[in-house]
C-alpha cells in the first residue's frame, strides 16, 4: 500500500516526464523561458551477507536508491532541481528539491530549497561515483550529509572552492516537534593539477542545535546498508545544547591511481553534564586497473564518473578498478558508545559510463561495553544512473 507522499511523488515524476515530452514536442512552434530540461535517475540494488559470532544482522537484499529527477534552466540566470527517492526509509520521500539563482557571477550562485548541506568531499561526491558501496564509518557519524531546507551560497575560481549556507530540517521530518537549526561551510583547493593528476585539499564545518526535546544520538551502520544494525552507538543523549563538526580532506590523482583520506571529529554542547568529544579518521587507495583516472573537479571539489576507454559490449571490456579502505570511529568519551576499525576491500567493474558493478568485503570489528564483536560482511550492487 502506497502512503500519501509516495503517490505524490509518483504523480510528480510521471508530470515532470509528460512535462518533457511536451516541452520537446512544442519546441519547434513556440518560444518558452525554460532554456534547457533534463529527466534522469538512478538504480542501485544491493544484496549483503553478514557473518559473526557475536551479534545478529539480518542478511539479505534490498534497493538502495531508486531516483527520479528533473532539472533545468529557465531565463538564463535561474535554475531548479527536484528529485524523488522511492525508496528512502521504506517510504519515499524528496531529495534535492530548490531553485538557484546564477546571475551574480560566472562562478556564483545562490539556492534554496532543500539540498546536501555543505560537509566532507565524500559527501559532495555523488553516490553514483564514491569508490566503495557505502561511505567510510566517521562521515556516516558526523558529516551532515542530510537534506535539510537552507539557503546556500557556492563560489569558485579555476583551482579553488567555497561554500556555506543556513539550514533548518528536512521536508519529511516531524513537524510538531520544535525545528533544529543550524550553518555549514566548505573550502577547498587543488595547488596542483596537471594531465591525468590533480592534489586536492579540503576543510569543513557545521553547527547545529537540536530538533525536539533538546535530544541526540551518534552513531553508524559497518558501512553496510541492508542491515540496519549498529555495532557502536552512543544512544539517546540528553540535554544537548548545540552540536559542532568539522574534517580536514587530503586527495589526490596520479594517472590510474587515487588515494583518499579524511580526519572528523565532533563535539556536543551539553546543559548539566560534560561535554561529549568524538572522532575518527579513514584513508583508502585505489587503481584503475585498465589505465582510466578518476574524474576530479576542482571547482566543486569533488570526483565525478569515470568513463571506460572500451566500454562493454562495444569491443572492450569497460573499466576495471581495484580499491581497499581503512576506517576508525571512536565514540568513547563520557557515553561510552564504542570503537570501531573497519577493513574494506573493493572491486569496481564499469561496463560502461553509466553501468556498474560492485562488490566489497568488509572486516568490522568493534568494542563497547568490554565486549568486543567482529563481523565479516560480503555485498555486491548493481547500479544504473541516467
Amino acid at each position: 500500500m502506497f502512503k500519501k507522499h509516495q503517490w505524490v511523488g509518483m504523480c510528480l515524476s510521471l508530470a515532470l516526464v509528460g512535462a518533457a515530452m511536451g516541452e520537446e514536442a512544442a519546441a519547434v512552434t513556440r518560444t518558452s523561458a525554460l532554456k534547457s530540461l533534463k529527466i534522469g535517475g538512478r538504480l542501485m540494488l544491493d544484496a549483503a551477507t553478514y557473518d559473526s559470532d557475536d551479534v545478529d544482522l539480518s542478511s539479505g537484499t534490498e534497493v538502495r536508491r531508486g531516483r527520479l529527477f528533473a532539472k533545468g534552466t529557465f531565463d538564463d540566470d535561474w535554475f531548479f532541481k527536484g528529485e524523488y527517492d522511492f525508496t528512502a526509509t521504506g517510504s519515499g520521500q524528496f531529495q534535492d528539491l530548490y531553485i538557484g539563482y546564477a546571475g551574480l557571477s560566472d562562478a556564483t550562485t545562490l539556492t534554496v530549497g532543500q539540498f546536501v548541506e555543505y560537509g566532507s568531499i565524500e559527501d559532495a561526491t555523488s553516490s553514483k561515483y564514491i569508490t566503495f558501496m557505502e561511505r567510510a564509518l566517521p562521515v556516516l557519524a558526523f558529516a551532515p550529509a542530510s537534506r535539510r531546507i537552507g539557503l546556500g551560497i557556492d563560489t569558485h575560481g579555476d583551482a579553488w572552492y567555497a561554500g556555506a549556507g543556513v539550514f533548518g530540517e528536512n521536508s519529511g521530518v516531524d513537524e510538531s516537534q520544535k525545528e533544529g537549526v543550524g550553518a555549514s561551510a566548505r573550502v577547498s583547493c587543488a595547488p596542483l593539477q596537471g594531465d591525468g593528476g590533480s592534489l586536492h585539499l579540503g576543510a569543513w564545518g557545521a553547527y547545529r542545535t537540536p530538533r525536539g526535546d533538546d535530544l541526540g544520538r551518534v552513531r553508524a551502520r559497518p558501512e553496510s546498508h541492508v542491515s540496519d544494525t549498529r555495532l557502536i552507538d552512543t544512544g539517546v543523549i540528553s540535554n544537548l545544547n548545540a552540536q559542532t563538526s568539522y574534517g580536514v580532506e587530503l586527495a589526490g590523482v596520479a594517472g590510474p591511481f587515487s588515494a583518499q583520506a579524511e580526519y572528523l571529529a565532533m563535539e556536543l554542547d551539553r546543559d548539566m553534564h560534560d561535554n561529549e568529544s568524538y572522532s575518527g579518521w579513514y584513508a583508502y587507495v585505489s587503481w584503475v586497473l585498465t589505465g582510466e583516472s578518476r574524474s576530479y573537479n576542482p571547482q566543486s571539489g569533488s570526483f565525478g564518473r569515470l568513463k571506460p576507454r572500451n566500454p562493454a559490449g562495444q569491443g572492450g571490456m569497460g573499466a576495471w578498478e581495484v580499491a581497499a579502505r581503512y576506517s576508525r570511529l571512536d565514540l568513547d568519551d563520557g557515553i561510552l558508545g564504542g570503537t570501531e576499525d573497519n577493513v574494506t576491500v573493493g572491486l569496481n567493474w564499469y561496463v560502461n559510463a553509466y553501468t556498474r558493478f560492485m562488490f566489497n568485503y568488509v572486516s568490522a570489528s568493534a568494542e563497547k561495553d568490554g565486549g568486543e564483536t567482529d563481523v565479516d560482511i560480503i555485498q555486491v550492487r548493481a547500479q544504473l544512473d541516467f
